[in-house]
């Protein structure tokens, strides 16, 4: 598989549509092309972007007859399934995409920018666990006993860690939902601050640096890696939470 191939089957990879073969030597050419990873991210994020933000609706005749006139398949009675076919299937595919894309957003589709897609729902999950004071389902400062309670309930084993001597306090963790999944919410004491560090595993698999972001009166600082994500969020200001978010990722790298 070529390194154009591989590029144009990303669209079709990501959304399940190859057989078990091409899957496999996909994954092969992403492990070892950062290109290729990237490319994959962009995607995903673009994925999940149009499916929690976009409205829906019918798109106009003359758009739908255009758009399927341009596919590959709408010129040719038949396609050969396979690496070739696929070749077809994703170019007339991302036209597609791309076209639909472009129309939407010229027909009002609120555009927000890819690295604010999920603060709301991460400052809402703080929000609600300070309110209904349910901060923690197990209240400890024992990285040892939080790891293993989080792991037994969880489908993945979040990374624990405790920087007390850092001035982030271990307090204890609870079981959340972010992004229609479970998540861990680990949390952490700084000064008068509580911290809440949400952690998935990740939707793309790729490393990012540490991102932060103001919310209706919240910071936060958002990173992927090691497989997982990770969302700190607090009222603390930005320059305590980098340092908390850079302890974690360098922890991450480690684990």
């Amino acid at each position: 598989m070529t390194p154009e191939t591989a590029r144009m089957l990303l669209h079709a990879h990501i959304d399940g549509e190859l057989d078990a073969a091409s899957t496999i030597e996909l994954e092969s050419q992403i492990q070892v092309s950062p290109e290729l990873r990237r490319e994959l991210e962009r995607l995903a994020a673009l994925r999940e972007a149009v499916q929690i933000h976009a409205t829906r609706f019918n798109a106009p005749s003359r758009l739908s007859r255009s758009l399927f006139s341009a596919l590959p398949a709408a010129r040719a009675r038949s396609v050969t399934w396979g690496i070739g076919g696929w070749r077809a299937i994703a170019v007339g595919t991302s036209a597609v995409s791309v076209a639909l894309l472009v129309w939407t957003l010229s027909s009002g589709f609120p555009a927000r920018e890819t690295r604010a897609f999920f603060i709301d729902e991460v400052v809402s999950a703080h929000v609600r666990s300070l309110m209904a004071d349910h901060l923690t389902d197990l209240a400890s400062a024992e990285r040892h006993s939080i790891k293993p309670w989080l792991s037994n309930r969880l489908d993945f084993a979040p990374p624990v860690h405790d920087f007390t001597a850092e001035g982030f306090v271990l307090t204890g963790a609870r079981l959340d939902y972010i992004r229609g999944q479970p998540a861990a919410a680990i949390v952490y004491r700084h000064r008068q601050h509580i911290i809440n560090v949400f952690v998935q595993p990740s939707v793309v698999g790729a490393e990012s640096s540490i991102k932060l972001r103001s919310e209706r009166g919240y910071n936060s600082a958002n990173f992927e890696s090691a497989g997982m994500s990770y969302w700190a969020i607090s009222d603390v200001n930005q320059n305590d939470l980098g340092k908390l978010a850079k302890l974690l990722q360098r922890h991450a790298a480690i684990s």
